[in-house]
């Protein structure tokens, strides 16, 4: 497969950003404006650490967010893990020749400058998101 998946972030299912949010910028990380999502239903905190991985906070807008499940059945958590692909609908035919299935997409996020992204989802490797590069 040569989809070149870059590594862009990992989400973070929560339900309140702002709570979530105190610890990591506790720890050092820059929070970047929360961003309203109604598209997935979510509001969108980035958070930035020079010494560590890029975060992605998701705090449900409504009872249809994609998040409500996961925070009912284990609470505050890791989500997804993005990759950033030059090519979405490359990438997304690579993952399906390896069993991905597509949950999502591919739709554009606002709190991404409006690049689609795509929710992809293996047995083995759980669900990932690919945000399609500039």
């Amino acid at each position: 497969m040569d989809p070149l998946l870059k590594f862009h972030h990992i989400g973070i299912a929560c339900r309140d950003i702002e709570k979530t949010k105190a610890f990591y910028t506790s720890v050092g990380y820059i929070a970047m404006p929360v961003v309203p999502d109604p598209i997935q239903h979510v509001n969108v905190c980035f958070l930035e650490h020079a010494d560590g991985p890029r975060v992605e906070l998701l705090e449900p807008l409504d009872e249809q967010s994609p998040v409500t499940r996961t925070l009912a059945a284990v609470g505050v958590s890791p989500y997804h893990t993005c990759y950033e692909v030059q090519d979405i609908d490359y990438a997304i035919a690579a993952l399906r020749k390896q069993r991905f299935i597509l949950v999502n997409g591919p739709v554009q996020a606002r709190a991404l400058d409006d690049r689609r992204i795509a929710f992809m989802f293996n047995k083995n490797s759980g669900l990932i998101e690919l945000v399609e590069a500039k």
